[in-house]
């Protein structure tokens, strides 16, 4: 038995249903090839290969290449498992020869990379088209909650977030300090911002300026960059309170925000 290494973020999931309902929740067919990012001695990768054409794993960890390589040199040898050694965080979609919309992302990730992993895919010009990942129940929480983030605005400006499932820590060996929750993305694309000729930077810099100082008026927090009469045009515009928070505006409103604000910069 391989012992998970604390350096690397891992804790092994060993609850079978939870197993079966992460792959379950990428809605895999036939036809598809899956990613999955840290399979560690590849239990949720055998799922995986129940249903899908093809999955390509990265794996960082020396000790598991192995394994891997012996438990699924069936797959490997029809070609439908592709095992490469290295750290995901190094590696990008195209170069993984991953095409944009054409594969699905499904793991089980170390808590300490969720943001990063999460903003490299859905980023990328080789975007997935289904994202589920095993992360931190308070973050799963956050990316679907009605009052809205940095985090939730950043999610759903690229596709339809759902909470599937919590995960207990007893689940996992060793077991985390706290519970997990798979949380699947779903429809992702860049159609808002190709939609209203919105740049991507330039809209979450907007987004991380209106949450800079919570206990602020969202028109206060975007005056310290942007001209306080614009704003207020805008703001008569889409028939907005002047009290109105950050945490109150909804996708849609964000989008409208900022795409009055480019046409006047």
């Amino acid at each position: 038995m391989i012992f998970a290494k604390k350096s690397l973020g891992q804790n092994f999931l060993h609850d079978a249903g939870a197993l079966h309902d992460i792959a379950l929740a990428g809605n895999i067919s036939a036809g598809d090839t899956v990613l999955e990012i840290g399979p560690g001695e590849g239990a949720l990768t055998s799922e995986l290969l129940k249903s899908a054409k093809k999955v390509v794993v990265v794996e960082k960890d020396d000790r598991l290449i192995p394994i891997l390589e012996k438990k699924f040199a069936k797959e490997k040898a029809e070609g439908k498992f592709i095992l490469i050694h290295g750290d995901i965080l190094e590696k990008n979609p195209g170069g993984l020869g991953l095409k944009r919309g054409e594969y699905k992302v499904i793991a089980n990730i170390p808590y300490y990379i969720t943001g990063e992993v999460t903003r490299m895919f859905l980023e990328s010009e080789d975007y997935p088209s289904t994202v589920v990942f095993l992360v931190q129940k308070e973050v799963a929480e956050r990316m679907v909650d009605e009052k809205e983030s940095i985090l939730s605005i950043s999610v759903k400006v690229y596709g339809s977030p759902k909470y599937i499932r919590t995960v207990k820590s007893g689940s996992f060996r060793p077991a985390p300090s706290v519970d997990s929750a798979v949380i699947g993305i779903y429809n992702i694309s860049k159609k808002i911002f190709e939609d209203n000729k919105i740049n991507e930077e330039d809209f979450f810099d907007i987004v991380k300026t209106g949450f800079s100082h919570k206990r602020k008026k969202l028109i206060s927090n975007l005056a310290e960059f942007y001209d306080q009469k614009d704003l207020e045009n805008i703001w008569s515009l889409l028939n907005l309170d002047i009290n109105t928070r950050a945490e109150t505006v909804k996708l849609e409103t964000w989008v409208k925000i900022a795409s009055n604000l480019f046409k006047i910069i």
